[in-house]
């Protein structure tokens, strides 16, 4: 599924090589002498020095992407520079390359003063209405969660720059980009192990109130972030392919199939076999658009649907940044906006095995049948926090499954991450992922009575 690639931002990059960055820190020391020695160093080729006299050889060597988001998207100690002086007037002593991630590629920028900001490229599939929407999710983030959590602050962008230089050929880089500040912490997912069952029901508790905070805002449609009066992010179309907004859940649904389905059509060379679902894709289309679908299952639940709240689209472990046991920051809000709830639920909380994932996936499901009993007990202190304490119910099996289904079954149908690659250059990987996909697709549609 798209979400589960997504980039991991920036402030991972402390923790691949803390040295570099260890006199900017605030004066804390949140883990022991051992913890901080042997947990909190993952390998440190998972970050890049970018030499001042790099050349394209040199990014050839350090990037291998043939196809994806981020292929022949990158900058240089020139290009950077250029940037820190145009929005910060600041002059830039060091720059990393950290070479994990999907969608973006991600850099680390250290001034001659000390300072440090996070660069981030978005990849060649999005343009400059990604980074509107993540400053309007900020903003409503930031009012949400007050000052228990921080959110980023964006520093400087290509919108901003585009207005000075308003012919693209001026422009410092020619794709889209954000300077961010960088926020203190280290990545939750770079210590969950060092921690004992107790501490990570403690930061559970924590993850429930904030998911509950954000689900506070209420919105009245659904959609992605635009600028609105007076610079207020509302509601607007969806990133991906301009549809909406959308004032009903059956109207999102039905225009997303629509929407996978031209993709299918227009990588139909890698997908022939969707073509035979095509009439049992149309009949589901029009039962959801009816409002036929939801009357059939929901007559079937003892709960009710929640209204449209603002979700952040990606909840894992990766965007949280934590001081000791204390969740300080959360980070990676591109894919934020106004949704239904099942969107956050498919999309996020795989590393508490609270994920809802494809029921039809035979894989996805054999890992949680491989659970711990320590991972079982985390999950069930998580959802009954979130029953109890805040009265939201995880979606999948006996709440809301059929929604579960269906959010899977898109992606199924022209499954994105193999769209870009031509099916004779597939791997084995490749070809079992779409044969899996196709089973699943077949047997969603039989449970949703198509």
């Amino acid at each position: 599924m798209r979400h589960e690639y997504k980039i991991c931002t920036r402030l991972s990059l402390f923790n691949a090589f803390p040295s570099l960055f260890r006199s900017s820190l605030p004066p804390i020391n949140p883990f022991s002498e051992t913890l901080r020695h042997t947990r909190m160093t993952p390998t440190n080729s998972l970050i890049v020095p970018i030499p001042v006299d790099a050349d394209k050889a040199y990014f050839a060597e350090i990037y291998h992407e043939t196809s994806g988001p981020r292929k022949d998207i990158y900058i240089g100690h020139n290009q950077a520079s250029q940037l820190l002086a145009f929005h910060l007037h600041k002059q830039l002593d060091q720059l990393f390359y950290f070479k994990r991630g999907y969608n973006n590629r991600v850099y680390l920028a250290r001034c001659t003063d000390g300072s440090e900001f996070v660069i981030r490229l978005g990849g060649r599939f999005w343009d400059h209405t990604k980074i509107t929407n993540e400053a309007g999710a900020l903003r409503l983030a930031k009012q949400a969660l007050g000052d228990t959590v921080a959110v980023p602050t964006f520093v400087g962008t290509s919108i901003e720059e585009a207005k000075v230089h308003t012919e693209t050929a001026d422009m410092i880089v020619p794709f889209d980009y954000i300077i961010m500040d960088r926020l203190p912490g280290v990545p939750l997912d770079s210590v969950w192990n060092s921690l004992s069952l107790d501490e990570k029901k403690d930061l559970a508790d924590q993850v429930a109130a904030i998911f509950a905070s954000l689900r506070s805002i209420r919105l009245n449609a659904i959609g992605n972030f635009i600028d609105g009066h007076d610079n207020q992010p509302k509601i607007g179309p969806m990133m991906e392919g301009g549809q909406g907004p959308f004032a009903s859940w059956g109207a999102f649904v039905a225009k997303n199939i629509a929407q996978e389905i031209k993709n299918m059509h227009e990588f139909e060379t890698n997908f022939a076999e969707i073509t035979a679902f095509l009439p049992r894709l149309q009949q589901l289309i029009g039962q959801v658009k009816s409002g036929e679908l939801e009357r059939r299952f929901e007559g079937r639940s003892t709960t009710t649907e929640r209204p449209i709240s603002f979700l952040h689209g990606d909840m894992e472990s990766r965007n949280m940044l934590v001081v000791g046991t204390k969740i300080v920051g959360l980070h990676d809000f591109e894919f934020a906006g106004g949704f239904p709830s099942e969107q956050e639920w498919c999309a996020g909380f795989e590393w508490l095995f609270a994920r809802a994932e494809d029921p039809f996936d035979e894989s996805e499901q054999q890992k949680l049948r491989d659970m711990t009993e320590d991972e079982k007990e985390l999950l069930d202190h998580f959802l009954k926090v979130l029953k109890d304490k805040h009265g939201i119910l995880q979606y999948g099996k006996g709440h809301q499954e059929y929604k579960v289904v269906l959010y899977h079954l898109q992606v199924n149908i022209a499954p994105w991450w193999l769209r870009d690659v031509p099916r004779a250059q597939w791997t084995e990987n490749n070809r079992n992922s779409f044969k899996t996909a196709v089973g699943s697709l077949d047997k969603a549609l039989t449970f949703l009575g198509c």
